[in-house]
């Protein structure tokens, strides 16, 4: 599943193998994957243009192109882009091939077919895609408890809810927020304003903490090379109901909140 870390992952892989590079030809081999423009002016726009930069907004992979466009990629559940030579045969589930100079493509691929792309000036695409109204980001630097107090105690709502919500907290997905409400010893079904100070800064350093775990561990997919990551999709609660909880050994849960399925331990997340 891709979340924060397996994201961060494969933004960083691009800085290190794409940026600089230029593409070629562009082949839209599903239609549907491209947001916007048509598919055949999303190719011929990117026809010719070098990759400056690789970042990350929430869960968007954004790549800075020459000519002021910003060429968006969003993976959803499964979706990913590998860097593999031109020569290799493309697999069912790609949806999109940049062929870049040098030989190699970047292949943009989700065998649920969900994921998808889009290309704009920067301004149009931050409209279009609505990041501006994104929440501050776990890892970005000043994020702390006082920061995160600010985005959920004013809000009414259970925790699980708020941590999922994108303009509270960009990118925090439904495995992270299940290990880090664990990590912090909370129970999800818990509201926001129920939270003192130390229990907010125990939620932040526990966020911060679980997807800083996640990207060291390379995530849990593989990476733009085609390496697995090292990091177990099925952590310490998350789709583990019915096991013993790693801390107190009591069946670990399993509940619905906001249509999501959500795990915790029913004894030491109070």
């Amino acid at each position: 599943m891709a979340e924060v870390p397996e994201v961060e992952i494969i933004v960083r892989d691009l800085c290190e193998a794409v940026v600089g590079r230029a593409i070629g030809a562009v082949d839209v081999l599903l239609p549907a994957s491209v947001l916007f423009p048509p598919p055949t002016e999303y190719a011929a726009l990117l026809a010719g243009r070098a990759v400056l930069d690789a970042d990350r907004r929430a869960k968007y992979i954004l790549m800075s192109l020459t000519g002021d466009l910003l060429l968006s990629v969003h993976f959803m559940l499964w979706g990913t882009l590998k860097l593999v030579p031109s020569a290799q045969a493309v697999a069912a589930e790609t949806l999109v091939i940049y062929h870049l100079d040098g030989g190699d493509d970047l292949r943009f691929l989700d065998k649920l077919g969900y994921a998808r792309t889009a290309l704009a000036d920067p301004i149009t695409l931050a409209q279009r895609l609505d990041l501006d109204s994104l929440g501050p980001e776990a890892l970005e630097e000043g994020f702390n408890a006082e920061m995160l107090a600010r985005q959920i105690s004013h809000r009414r709502g259970v925790l699980k809810t708020l941590l999922l919500n994108q303009r509270v907290l960009a990118g925090l997905g439904n495995r992270d927020a299940d290990e880090s409400l664990w990590q912090a010893g909370l129970d999800p079904r818990r509201t926001a304003t129920s939270l003192s100070s130390e229990v907010i800064e125990r939620l932040a350093d526990s966020i911060v903490r679980v997807l800083n775990e996640g990207i060291a561990l390379r995530g849990t997919q593989r990476d733009l090379f085609g390496r697995l990551g090292r990091a177990l999709h099925r952590r310490d609660v998350f789709e583990r109901t019915g096991e013993p909880c790693p801390r107190c050994g009591t069946p670990i849960t399993r509940t619905r909140i906001g249509s999501r399925n959500t795990h915790f331990c029913p004894n030491c997340q109070r």
